[in-house]
């Protein structure tokens, strides 16, 4: 523990380390493990979420269509970003959080059976002292599939090397064990007109 916070003054040792349980219930509050765990009966929950970004800040804006045609009708839902919990202390996490104006996730009520579009779009910046301010986006990506009755999703938006992104939809409804969902990307749908 003492070199863990030698380190940390330094700048090498993470929340997690210094305080396993505590971070781990962090992380659970603020990614949406217990909005999964608790799905009314007939019903399909969306948890959408920003897992993980390798930006200084990274958000990902979402919205849901049940329209048929592809990439229209879509109905915005919000911003959602990590935020760090888990990796730093709970007071940076809230603070980067309310900064940056978005939700650590957020939540969607689908009808069972029912197809449904989901739309992420990515927007990223870095800098800071002795950094250069940079920023970009990425998308929009979306995926079509269908939620069954007494099921929780979880949608992330997943940033990967280079600034690229993809949506991964995951049957949640243990939480503990996501399994992969047959979804579909609906490719050249516009950005949103501003």
């Amino acid at each position: 523990m003492a070199l863990c916070l030698a380190s940390m003054a330094v700048g090498g040792c993470t929340y997690s380390q210094i305080n396993p349980e505590a971070a781990l219930e962090d992380i659970r509050t603020n990614n949406g493990y217990y909005e999964l765990k608790s799905v009314e009966p007939g019903t399909a929950k969306l948890v959408l979420r920003t897992p993980g970004a390798v930006a200084t800040s990274a958000a990902a804006q979402y919205a849901v269509s049940t329209a048929e045609a592809p990439c229209e009708g879509f109905q915005h839902l919000g911003a959602a970003a990590s935020s760090g919990h888990g990796v730093v202390y709970p007071w940076i996490a809230r603070a980067t959080r309310v900064g940056s104006g978005a939700e650590p996730f957020l939540v969607h009520e689908a009808t069972p059976g029912q197809p449904i579009q989901v739309r992420g779009i990515g927007k990223w910046s870095t800098g800071g002292a002795n950094i250069a301010f940079q920023h970009g986006s990425c998308g929009p990506e979306v995926v079509r599939f269908t939620p069954q009755a007494d099921r929780a999703y979880a949608v992330e938006f997943i940033w990967g090397k280079g600034m690229s992104c993809r949506l991964a939809v995951m049957d949640a409804t243990d939480p503990d064990a996501p399994q992969p969902v047959a979804s579909r990307p609906v490719p050249g749908c516009p950005a949103p007109a501003r």
